[in-house]
């Protein structure tokens, strides 16, 4: 991968990202090509002690080779 081609990846998932911190999302973990994004839901204190409501959004952000980014659902932090 040329140093031009990787910055171009990186400038793509940068925009991406912050379109979606507008969308009341953050950062959980990132690299060049990937990240975690994470929002609460209303009310996430109480919900996060209920075993089955799911208290926040997750997903996984990928920049493929064209710049094009793909959007997964992540598993739930399990602590």
């Amino acid at each position: 991968m040329t140093p031009e081609a990787a910055a171009a990846r990186s400038v793509a998932l940068n925009a991406y990202i912050a379109r979606r911190e507008t969308q009341g999302f953050r950062v959980e973990t990132r690299s060049e090509l990937q990240a975690v994004i994470v929002r609460p839901r209303a009310l996430y204190f109480l919900l996060r002690w209920f075993p089955r409501v799911v208290a926040e959004e997750r997903f996984v952000i990928s920049v493929n080779e064209d710049g094009e980014i793909a959007t997964l659902a992540a598993q739930p932090r399990r602590w």
